[in-house]
């Protein structure tokens, strides 16, 4: 659980201070993919 609350985290971090930066948006599909799987 731990380990999701550190990629969220990260997620929010990236959105924030890359907002509408390509090369950020990819990131956080990737991360947002990667977070969907751990949760279900």
């Amino acid at each position: 659980m731990v380990e999701d609350n550190a990629v969220v985290r990260t997620w929010s971090e990236a959105t924030q201070h890359e907002k509408g930066d390509s090369l950020a948006e990819g990131y956080v599909s990737e991360l947002w993919d990667f977070t969907h799987i751990s949760v279900t």
